[in-house]
């Protein structure tokens, strides 16, 4: 069962990292092509006095804060059609 539970686990890594296309090479053990963009954003971001936030509030209340900002991201990366990778 840990076996099947790993292999779960790093499946959803792959799915979580790359797009859909290319995690599902990747799973096939196929190469994967470089791929021509014409237009792509980068966009970085930060939560300004998150230092001074999470340390006054109760670590349940920080990670709620962050499932929820995480949770509209991911809807506006949906509504959108685009690939959001997290670092």
């Amino acid at each position: 069962i840990a076996h099947s539970r790993g292999q779960k686990t790093a499946q959803q890594l792959l799915y979580d990292v790359f797009p859909l296309h290319i995690a599902n090479t990747l799973k096939a053990g196929e190469k994967v092509e470089p791929e021509h963009h014409d237009c792509v954003t980068i966009y970085f971001s930060d939560i300004v006095g998150f230092t001074n936030i999470s340390s006054s509030l109760p670590p349940l209340k920080v990670m709620n804060l962050l499932d929820r900002l995480y949770l509209r991201f991911d809807e506006l990366a949906r509504a959108h059609d685009l690939f959001k990778v997290e670092t």
